[in-house]
């Protein structure tokens, strides 16, 4: 459990220089908002304090010191301890044991911990508050591990007991505040000896909310010059002097790696960049250090000539040093390559590869056959495929970054940056000009529920957007401005427009909502202003439908009786029924629904055995049927006391896949979805053809291949299609299927700009992992725009296969607003340092050199 941050410090006894300066300030620990008190002890009897903490369980926690260099990572020493504490203290209570205890006060008694052994502080003794005090809270003294009482009395803890005495005048100095959020406010201060010179180490705990909420204390070392080397950075004065480095600093450049380290070499032995590293680490330019092993199948050789053009990326970041230089220097250090027998998750390998001993000094990555990668965000180690664009952008993860800068929405198209997928591997058409973003364009906030189609930057600035993945159009607003078509209307409008804008990567449907498990593709559709869903258990014992009750939650399910079916079922919802179609081994079925009733179903012998659609059209049903020949012909529909099938047409159009179809709003036509060959040779091509009704006659008028005939645009298994109350034509369809049977999602939607794609845009559902083996579903109307789908890709954690997904904003229009980011200032200033914050504890608690 990682415990939060505290209140109020006490401290162990060490020498205090008089009304010193403090010295500029390094991260030591970060904690969360649960705890309420901590302290500064030598735990382990190593020489070095270690700070102690109670944590919302309660657990008391410790965060060993390793050599004074850097804190190692919480342990929970006493799991748990009782509730009520009102102060912590830390100190040499019980001389015979080794090192310092630490005291939990309650209001009445404290309780002593000690003997750290195995992570765990083994023994325990009660020591009772002196008669008529009662414990109020902690005080914090430079040399006093101390309490207050209700009067506001004085209490130390010695290992005789608790006695009174008079506290020094006086508080200890803050420290220098967070780089990366100076404004953080400061809530305690204490002194203790964490770098083991015995001398007052200040430590400062700040409140703080960027880039999360989180609390930090900061540790300033106690300025030694006598020495000759007043940080105790490992660097003497002279040599800071000569070089550049701030003396007083132990880390001059903010990289995580004291001055010390990058002029001398790494501590404990660790092996630094290897031969082929030609830029030395610098004391006053930042640096990282990624250990590097390679799959035995491409090699080190191969790997190191790929990612070595994923430096100048770093390098180009705009962020100064103390040099006066800008940017980051990587540095590679390979490793043996991983023989096949020896591969897996990154996890696990770089678990054996990289030495504990360098952990906190450095970031390791695993490079493995194929594409893509994986990364821990704010940490250090991570795998990808042999490119450098994905090798940057994983190591990116690592130095804190995420896909989609500070904003909740992916990919928007105002962050060019190659942390988002949207430009990972090609910025402007251009692989070779991706880059981190600098937040140029952060004043302007996005909202895709009020667009404005005018921005105050240059069109020069902006002319990437009008090249893949976003293709919008832009224009000189002959203001210094630019003009663009968010909404790809064609024109540039006034007023505030809406649209999902962020489909550079992807788009998204909303959370996914995981529900039950089922047994074919789910249904959806309105009935009157009630979206209705259909879903067939995963059994297929059973057919059932539920109402959509708002705020993402459904009503109880409804079983239609004697609905086990193999198929999909088909789902036709009209103005006062909802038909939902099915077939067994003698043929189809239909069974109907409304708000209060599900009648069983009828046998309709007079349909053929073949796929189905359907729409309601006036008060009966259009169906359509596919053969396996891909005919596809009419039939009709009527309901008065049953079911009534009547003859149609044999329709000029073929379709691949069971037809999808919607009733256009204004003037009643028809649009149908189908999927044939192209004459490219690529089969399942997504088409659309207008239907108009005539009494029983069905015209059939234009065809249109969505994204012109040559793009391809797959159509595997059957469309879910209908039109927003504004008019616009969306489709959700599946692609091309690998050899397990997965395939992802897309959503197709008309658009008025034929210049983009003859008038269509088509944008991935989600991402590469939601994937599916059957159709998909969507239904728009009043109750807001609804996606459904059947996630197949695997077990993880608690979503399975088969598992249900609802999705509650189908067209992906996002609440919340978005924007740029500058990614060199959140490396710089807060990952370069927190990705590697905690070292591991060395078995020996001397140093080594």
């Amino acid at each position: 459990m990682i415990p939060a941050a505290c209140l109020v410090v006490c401290s162990v006894a060490c020498a205090v220089v008089a009304n010193p300066p403090p010295p500029p300030a390094e991260a030591w620990v970060t904690m969360g908002p649960d705890c309420s008190l901590f302290a500064v002890g030598d735990v382990d009897g190593d020489g070095f304090g270690d700070v102690f903490t109670i944590n919302g369980v309660p657990q008391l926690c410790v965060a060993p010191s390793v050599c004074g260099w850097k804190a190692s990572g919480w342990v929970a020493a006493v799991d748990p301890i009782a509730a009520g504490a009102v102060a912590l203290l830390a100190g040499d209570f019980d001389p015979g044991s080794p090192g310092d205890e630490a005291a939990v006060v309650y209001s009445d008694h404290a309780v002593v911990w000690s003997r750290f052994e195995g992570d765990k502080l083994t023994q325990s003794r009660r020591v009772d508050a002196p008669g008529g005090v009662t414990f109020a809270g902690p005080l914090a003294r430079a040399g006093a591990a101390a309490c207050l009482d209700a009067s506001g009395g004085a209490w130390r803890l010695t290992a005789g007991g608790f006695e009174r005495f008079s506290p020094s005048a006086g508080e200890p100095v803050a420290t220098d505040s967070p780089p990366y959020q100076p404004d953080a406010p400061a809530l305690s201060t204490v002194v203790g000896d964490v770098t083991g010179d015995g001398l007052a180490d200040t430590l400062t705990l700040f409140d703080c909310t960027r880039p999360s909420v989180y609390r930090e204390l900061r540790m300033a070392p106690g300025a030694n010059p006598a020495s000759g080397d007043t940080d105790s950075d490992g660097l003497a004065d002279a040599d800071e002097a000569r070089l550049g480095a701030d003396p007083v600093d132990r880390d001059t450049d903010g990289d995580g790696l004291l001055d010390g380290w990058e002029v001398h070499g790494l501590p404990r032995r660790v092996a630094g960049p290897d031969g082929t590293d030609t830029t030395p680490l610098s004391p006053t330019r930042q640096d990282v250090i990624v250990a590097v092993n390679a799959y035995s199948q491409i090699g080190a050789e191969a790997v190191r000539a790929e990612i070595e053009k994923g430096k100048r990326l770093y390098a180009q970041i705009n962020t100064p040093n103390p040099d006066g230089s800008t940017g980051i220097a990587m540095h590679y250090r390979f490793g043996p390559d991983v023989p096949e027998a020896e591969q897996g998750s990154w996890w696990d390998v770089g678990g054996r590869c990289l030495e504990a001993e360098a952990r906190g000094l450095m970031h390791w990555m695993q490079v493995a056959p194929g594409g893509g990668g994986q990364a821990q965000e704010t940490g250090d180690m991570g795998g990808s495929g042999n490119h450098w664009a994905a090798f940057a952008h994983e190591v990116g993860h690592q130095l804190s970054l995420s896909h989609t800068g500070d904003s909740a929405p992916a990919w928007c198209p105002l962050y060019p940056s190659m942390m988002s997928y949207a430009f990972t591997y090609a910025f402007n058409g251009d692989g070779n000009a991706i880059h981190f973003s600098d937040g140029r364009f952060g004043a302007a906030e996005l909202r895709e529920d009020a667009l404005t189609e005018r921005l105050p930057f240059a069109q020069s600035e902006l002319a990437y957007l009008a090249a893949w993945p976003f293709r919008f159009t832009v224009q000189d607003d002959g203001a210094g401005g630019s003009l663009i078509d968010w909404n790809h209307n064609g024109r540039f409008d006034e007023g505030p427009v809406t649209a999902d804008v962020n489909y550079g990567g992807s788009t998204h449907g909303g959370i996914r909502r995981y529900t039950d498990l089922i047994g074919a593709a789910p249904a959806l559709g309105y009935l009157g202003d009630t979206c209705y869903l259909v879903q067939l258990d995963q059994t297929q014992a059973a057919i059932s439908v539920r109402a959509y009750q708002g705020g993402e939650q459904w009503g109880e399910a409804r079983a239609i009786a004697n609905s086990a079916t193999h198929a999909d079922p088909v789902f036709v919802p009209a103005a006062e029924w909802g038909y939902v179609f099915f077939s067994q081994q003698s043929g189809w079925f239909v069974a109907r629904f409304n708000a209060s009733t599900v009648e069983n179903p009828v046998f309709l012998g007079d349909l053929p055995r073949c796929d189905l659609g359907g729409v309601a059209v006036g008060g009966r049903l259009l169906l359509v049927l596919r053969h396996d020949d891909d005919r596809l012909e009419t039939r009709w529909l009527e309901w008065a006391d049953a079911p009534v099938v009547k003859p149609g047409q044999a329709l000029e159009t073929r379709s691949q896949v069971p037809p999808g179809m919607a009733v256009r709003p204004g003037d009643g036509r028809i649009t149908m979805v189908t999927s044939m060959p192209n004459s490219h040779g690529a089969k399942m091509c997504m088409r659309v053809t207008d239907l108009a009704v005539q009494g029983d006659l069905v015209r059939e008028g234009e065809t249109l291949w969505t994204r012109g005939e040559a793009s391809g645009n797959s159509c595997v298994t059957r469309p879910a299609v209908g039109y927003t109350p504004a008019g616009e034509l969306n489709i959700y369809h599946t692609a091309w299927p690998g050899g397990g049977g997965l395939m992802s999602a897309w959503r197709t939607r008309r658009v008025e700009n034929t210049a983009l794609d003859e008038g269509w845009l088509t944008a991935m559902m989600y991402d590469e992992w939601t994937l599916t083996r059957v159709g998909v579903a969507f239904a728009v109307g009043a109750q807001g725009a609804i996606y459904a789908f059947r996630w197949d890709a695997g077990e993880y954690g608690e979503v399975h296969v088969n598992h249900l997904g609802l999705c509650h904003n189908a067209l992906g229009i996002d609440a919340e607003p978005m924007r740029d980011f500058d990614d060199g200032a959140k490396i710089s200033l807060w990952g370069i340092r927190h990705s590697i914050l905690l070292m591991t504890r060395d078995p020996s608690p001397q140093p080594v050199p």
